[in-house]
């Protein structure tokens, strides 16, 4: 292995990287454009930061000193996701910058992509209201601080796997909230409708009819996958779920008279999503799978499963 310091091994030392900043000068490692984490590292992949994702996860105990040779294999996206389950990050064998920052651990005077997504996260629970720039300052810290009060893990002011994996537990937490209150905003709405037009025997049976129906009923679909990160894409859901700020949702997108919106969904072979959106191209027994990003959505392809409507 190249002796090359990282972030980990700085700050596991209690030096800042700014302040170790000339031992980086001496890297053998070649540099390219962007720095580790700045774009997301895949299969197929090859680059002095796929190098450096792979020393970092060595350093895990996850990865063999053989196979750090630069090229994102199978092995690497394997440790990927070993790293990932390890600390309930979002399971998909992609380094992007949430698994990046998670694992050089992002402190004050850091910068970049990693630190941005921090960033983003932070302000969608409320713990950061300053500008999302990316750089890793006093108020980036002071809420990293807060955020980790409230969750009662280690007060470092320190991002790492321990507040990344928080991090991603809270916003579910906070996103199954949402869901909840606007599923019965609905299920509120159609109530009064029901009312006017029928008897209450009449809504009775109606609503027993639905709930049995809903309840563990299967049926086979076609699948796609989508991302919010497009184009004209507001990456708001049709129940108000921000996908940019929430990329780890397991949201999917259904047809509401084949699969009512705000229901809990399990999709053969990928887990258990929450119907939270709508499409124009979603008619019938098809469904969208809201993937983080783009090639993650590409390699999905269209897909004949079955799914089970929980609830």
């Amino acid at each position: 292995m190249k002796l090359k310091p990282t972030v980990i091994t700085w700050k596991t030392l209690g030096i800042p990287a700014l302040a170790a900043g000339f031992a980086f000068f001496a890297s053998p490692v070649g540099t390219d454009a962007n720095e580790l984490g700045d774009k997301e590292l895949s299969i197929g992949a090859e680059s002095s930061q796929v190098e450096e994702l792979q020393e970092l996860l060595e350093e895990e105990g996850l990865l063999e000193e053989e196979n750090i040779n630069g090229t994102f294999d199978e092995e690497t996206a394997d440790a990927v996701k070993d790293y990932q389950d390890e600390h309930e990050l979002r399971i998909d064998g992609i380094a992007g910058p949430h698994t990046i920052g998670a694992l050089e651990i992002l402190g004050k005077g850091d910068d970049g992509e990693p630190v941005k997504v921090l960033q983003v996260k932070l302000n969608s629970l409320g713990f950061y209201d300053q500008k999302v720039d990316g750089k890793f300052g006093p108020n980036t810290h002071d809420a990293v601080i807060d955020f980790q009060k409230s969750e009662d893990i280690l007060i470092d002011g320190l991002a790492g796997p321990q507040t990344f994996g928080a991090l991603v537990k809270a916003i579910n937490n906070s996103e199954s909230s949402k869901e909840e209150n606007s599923k019965e905003k609905e299920e509120a709405d159609v109530s009064k409708s029901s009312n006017e037009e029928h008897s209450e025997e009449q809504q009775e049976d109606v609503a027993s009819e639905q709930s049995s129906e809903a309840e563990g009923r299967t049926l086979q679909v076609e699948a796609t996958a989508y991302t919010a990160n497009c184009s004209g894409c507001s990456g708001v859901t049709a129940t108000g779920v921000d996908l940019n700020a929430n990329p780890d949702a397991n949201v999917i997108a259904v047809d509401p008279d084949v699969i009512p919106l705000g229901s809990k969904v399990k999709v053969e072979g990928h887990g258990t999503f929450t119907a939270a959106d709508t499409g124009g191209a979603i008619n019938g027994n098809k469904i969208d799978i809201f993937m983080p990003n783009k090639s993650g959505a590409t390699s999905f392809g269209r897909q004949s499963l079955e799914v089970t409507v929980l609830e």
